[in-house]
């Protein structure tokens, strides 16, 4: 018994001492990262860590932070943006990002759906283990125990780290709702069907924004419709009689 006990004060050692040494040494980067040519604040960037393999996703208004240590690298990526690093410095900073937008030389309408269903393939292969990802239980303690007891203890401790794995997990499913919305419901095609154009329809298509859900199943001619009644109701908001818009192509 006393051996067994000894063990596993072993194991804890081994498992904490190295933890408090790397986060004495930890920085943290925090900062907004923009459109390169608008200078506007971008939501739901993926920055990622690449040595630890951790990761956040910037707020609404674009500002991000993040742990590090120092030498490592930072990445940004978004869908239809070039790919931007940083290299941590030895105090925490504040480093704005630009990421600069990618330019394709493809025509046609069907250049959207291409380059989405590419990008979102390659964002989840990429962050696989995070989709989905839950915080270690009972079973997986007892499960992991008898061939990997440092890991199993580790289960037992409160970990920053794991906290970080299941936000980012939460965050790239959202990130990912997102961008199927942007992706269906796009300027092109709402501003093809109401005639509006920017600011007001910005405006309009801010305030009637489908649902994740009901793009999931809806066909083209559902939200076709759900664009004409909403464009309906936007104009009697205005105070203005609706118009006679079809769904045509």
């Amino acid at each position: 018994m006393k051996y067994f006990l000894f063990r596993y004060a072993v194991a804890l050692l081994i498992f904490i001492v190295p933890a408090l040494q790397e986060a004495a040494a930890q920085v943290r980067l925090t900062g907004m990262v923009t459109d390169g040519d608008t200078r506007v604040g971008l939501p739901s960037v993926s920055i990622w860590n690449k040595r630890a393999r951790i990761g956040t996703v910037s707020n609404e208004t674009g500002r991000y932070y993040i742990e590090a240590l120092p030498g490592d690298t930072i990445e940004f990526s978004m869908l239809s943006y070039v790919r931007t690093s940083i290299i941590a410095t030895g105090i925490s900073s504040t480093q704005n990002v630009e990421l600069k937008r990618q330019i394709f030389g493809l025509q046609g309408v069907n250049v959207r759906g291409r380059i989405y269903k590419r990008d979102s393939l390659a964002i989840r292969d990429e962050y696989e283990k995070y989709f989905g990802y839950k915080r270690p239980g009972a079973l997986d303690v007892l499960k992991t125990l008898p061939s990997n007891p440092i890991t199993a203890l580790s289960y037992l401790i409160p970990s920053k780290a794991r906290k970080r794995k299941e936000k980012f997990g939460e965050q790239l499913q959202y990130w990912e709702e997102e961008k199927h919305i942007d992706y269906r419901y796009n300027p092109e095609l709402v501003a093809r069907l109401t005639k509006l154009e920017s600011p007001a329809l910005d405006s309009f298509m801010l305030t009637h924004r489908p649902s994740y859900a009901f793009l999931l199943n809806a066909s083209d001619y559902d939200l076709m419709l759900f664009i004409k009644q909403s464009y309906d109701r936007y104009l009697r908001e205005q105070g203005l009689k609706p118009k006679d818009t079809s769904t045509q192509q």
